[in-house]
């Protein structure tokens, strides 16, 4: 992240339409984004990682997400978050194709995840297109103005494998 993607994150933290689909419950001041753009981020210490998309010519218009990242299973939680003026333009799948390729191929994780509203055909239909399945659904999983929806719960399987020969000791 650089300092110049703090407006976007401003917009994506502080969308209360948005807060159903997350933990957040209170809105983030530009200050604590500022600070946390300016951080010092390891993801084996804080356990996530926000990348930014850019478009080719530079703009920032979403956030792809590592979460709840799990060192001893190789597996984390994804999430996608694109601003309101840039959606339905392909960058949430570009995004999440990235950041699937990276977390496999140089971050060596075996499985990612996500829990997406059972309601939100749009996502679920990102995650299938960029290899994810189907692993269960969650009944009354995420509250949204005191009514009650289900989640889907996606993964993917890694079929990158680093090491093509064994090693041996001698």
């Amino acid at each position: 992240m650089e300092p110049t993607d703090l407006d976007l994150l401003f917009q994506l933290e502080n969308s209360p339409s948005e807060w159903w689909l997350g933990a957040q419950l209170a809105p983030l001041s530009r200050a604590t984004l500022e600070r946390y753009i300016a951080g010092d981020h390891d993801l084996y210490r804080d356990l996530q990682l926000r990348l930014i998309i850019e478009t080719r010519n530079g703009n920032a218009v979403g956030a792809v997400d590592l979460y709840q990242l799990d060192p001893r299973n190789r597996r984390a939680g994804v999430g996608v978050a694109i601003a309101p003026g840039h959606r339905k333009a392909g960058h949430a799948k570009a995004g999440l194709e990235l950041l699937v390729s990276y977390a496999f191929e140089h971050l060596d994780l075996h499985q990612l995840w996500a829990e997406i509203p059972a309601m939100n055909d749009r996502s679920l239909t990102l995650f299938e297109k960029a290899g994810f399945t189907t692993g269960g659904r969650f009944t009354d999983w995420i509250r949204a103005e005191g009514t009650w929806h289900d989640a889907i719960w996606v993964q993917c399987i890694s079929n990158f494998s680093a090491a093509t020969t064994p090693i041996h000791n001698e």
